[in-house]
């Protein structure tokens, strides 16, 4: 009598197990078509960056080493092994007509107007984030020129700038009129420069705004309370509340120290020397050199001492911006 009650336990527990093990299977097979599903997404973006990444960044060392040599009999180009890009760039610095010196002053003046406009664009989204009279219009107005072409934005600054143009009139009521601003080559750098100015708050100010919206309406009440005043209030309770934002976005501007530049091409219409000099960034001087295909070795090498500079600088401000974190938690 027990031997039967056992075997029927140990049966209807085998019973209850199949239907565990068919769900296991199935959930299996429901894993596998999710594998296959995740990786077929991910084949042509790994594709991508395989072949527009690795292989072009791997080629670019390589050239940034090596150095003409002739050419075969056949008429394809020879190269050899050399240190001579390197030793041409370093030997450039003594040249006071070096157009890649000039390329580096310009790029470190966008790189400067970048990051005031970092506190500018802070400030005002604070500003908009206490709703002050307007505060719709001008989100709107501050972020138009993000989702806007910027062959627009070019066309009307040009025209806002431009001789006989809004500004012009305006200043021709006191007697004043406004200067070939672009075709001048000490004031075309300045000029794109404020257009970037001019047109830089919309992403970054949207950032900070919504990382305002996150603090605890209890802090702000009290704060009011208290009868802080405002500037206190944005350096001493809202800054320290979304510095993780603030952060972040001055490390990504950090990491384009040498990569700042305006759209000179987009200027070069109205007057602006392409291949100027007096407006040469280091990111357009190599898209100028690619472009004309006539020596790649030596931005290849430009472009990678750049790189190896900025690396430690963006590693440098990192550890500075972790370390002054205030840690605040809400």
């Amino acid at each position: 009598m027990e031997l039967t009650e056992e075997l029927n336990g140990q049966t209807i527990q085998a019973e209850e197990q199949q239907p565990e093990k068919k769900k296991k299977k199935k959930l299996t097979k429901r894993k596998i078509a999710e594998y296959v599903f995740a990786y077929g997404m991910l084949i042509l973006p790994i594709i991508q960056f395989c072949i527009f990444y690795v292989w072009i960044n791997t080629n670019s060392i390589a050239m940034a080493f090596q150095e003409f040599d002739g050419y075969a009999d056949d008429g394809t180009e020879l190269f050899k092994w050399s240190l001579y890009n390197f030793s041409r760039f370093f030997n450039e610095w003594s040249n006071p007509t070096s157009v890649v010196v000039a390329a580096l002053k310009n790029t470190l003046k966008y790189f400067a107007a970048g990051v005031c406009l970092i506190p500018a664009s802070f400030i005002v989204a604070y500003f908009l984030y206490k709703k002050v009279w307007g505060y719709k219009f001008f989100r709107v107005v501050f972020f138009l020129p993000s989702i806007i072409s910027a062959v627009l934005f070019v066309t009307v600054y040009k025209k806002l700038i431009d001789y006989g143009g809004p500004i012009d009139f305006l200043l021709s009521l006191f007697g004043v009129r406004v200067p070939p601003l672009l075709t001048d080559d000490s004031t075309a750098t300045g000029t794109i420069i404020a257009y970037t100015i001019w047109t830089g708050f919309g992403v970054n100010m949207l950032l900070y705004q919504s990382a305002m919206s996150r603090v605890p309406k209890e802090v702000m009440e009290a704060a009011a309370l208290d009868g802080v005043p405002w500037y206190r209030e944005l350096t001493q309770i809202i800054l320290p509340m979304v510095w993780p934002t603030l952060s972040t976005t001055l490390i990504l501007l950090i990491t384009s120290i040498f990569n700042s530049t305006g759209p000179i091409l987009l200027f070069a219409g109205a007057g602006v020397e392409v291949d100027n000099p007096a407006t040469m960034t280091i990111s357009f001087w190599i898209y100028r050199q690619t472009q004309k295909a006539v020596d790649l070795n030596y931005p290849a090498a430009v472009g990678m001492f750049f790189t190896f500079i900025s690396v430690p600088i963006v590693f440098i401000a990192r550890w500075v911006f972790n370390k002054i974190d205030p840690e605040v938690t809400y």
